[in-house]
């Protein structure tokens, strides 16, 4: 929607609200965000189908707040008018998404602290509680074998042999490694990167995590993979140090091998289908040496 529409929604839904500025975000992939005053933010789903997530979000933190996490996650007012969801309301939280050369000053003990506690009470929620929710598993393995065949279709054809032999030893030991059947799942956040995890940039401290649009059931290690991708292994290793598991080093072999590998493909395939401007190298680079973290050299 445009500004002016979302404005709009507002000052019908919240006649008392006075607006005095307005700032506005609406180049993720889900929401329109509205930020006024640099004091209440307004989340407006894309399509129906978010909205039916926003909604489930709503039940989803609900339950989180119950845990009281060390780090800041919104507290949702559902929006409508006339009847009709429109989406969420919460008070502003202070901080800031990362750019990928911030990352580096963010490397702090006291972070892996916040991360593994917020991990730890997140997980531990028993997903039943949300079962009147769309909450369900969606990493099945027809979703991982849509996504290799997608890069594949879509992503080969710029690379290089010995990038696609790397890629396709990843997928490979994914599909036939029995560490990934395991009988346990949990309630997961489903899109932990940088993008969702705010930070007081000038003490490079986290301060909050946003959208749960993407939570569902699924593997806990997947939540790792952000982290492992944008922070790197060791950064990872300290957040899992204050996780609250018997299973953390298998959590780890999972990112290890897969989880923590497979951010590329989803940024890659979002940039070539949208004709982005892609920095190749630097994103390959950042694989293969992941990728040799765990494999070593080519296979």
């Amino acid at each position: 929607m445009r500004v002016y529409q979302l404005i709009d929604i507002v000052r019908r839904a919240y006649p008392d609200i006075q607006i005095n500025e307005v700032r506005t975000n609406n180049k993720g992939w889900d929401n329109d965000i509205l930020i006024l005053n640099d004091q209440v933010v307004f989340r407006f789903p894309k399509t129906i189908g978010i909205a039916e997530k926003v909604k489930d979000e709503v039940a989803l933190v609900r339950q989180l707040h119950l845990a009281n996490p060390l780090v800041q996650i919104p507290r949702y007012e559902s929006v409508y008018l006339d009847g009709e969801f429109k989406g969420v309301k919460y008070e502003y939280l202070d901080g800031v998404t990362l750019s990928d050369g911030d990352v580096i000053k963010s490397i702090k003990p006291q972070n892996a602290k916040k991360l593994g506690d917020f991990l730890t009470k997140l997980h531990s929620i028993d997903y039943l509680k949300l079962k009147d929710t769309k909450i369900v598993p969606i990493h099945t393995k027809e979703y991982w074998a849509d996504l290799y065949a997608s890069v594949e279709a879509f992503i080969y054809p710029y690379l290089k042999e010995s990038e696609k032999r790397e890629i396709n030893y990843v997928f490979e030991n994914f599909f036939h490694n029995p560490i990934f059947s395991i009988p346990e799942k949990g309630l997961i956040h489903g899109d932990l990167t940088i993008a969702n995890i705010l930070f007081k940039k000038d003490k490079g401290l986290v301060s909050g995590i946003i959208d749960f649009t993407d939570a569902q059931v699924g593997d806990p290690a997947f939540d790792f993979a952000g982290l492992y991708w944008s922070f790197g292994p060791e950064f990872t290793k300290e957040v899992l140090s204050f996780y609250q598991s018997d299973e953390k080093e298998q959590i780890l072999n999972r990112v290890q091998s897969f989880y923590g590998l497979q951010p590329i493909f989803h940024h890659l395939l979002h940039a070539v289908r949208e004709h982005h401007d892609v920095d190749w190298e630097t994103v390959l680079d950042r694989f293969s040496y992941l990728y040799s973290v765990k494999y070593g050299g080519f296979k």
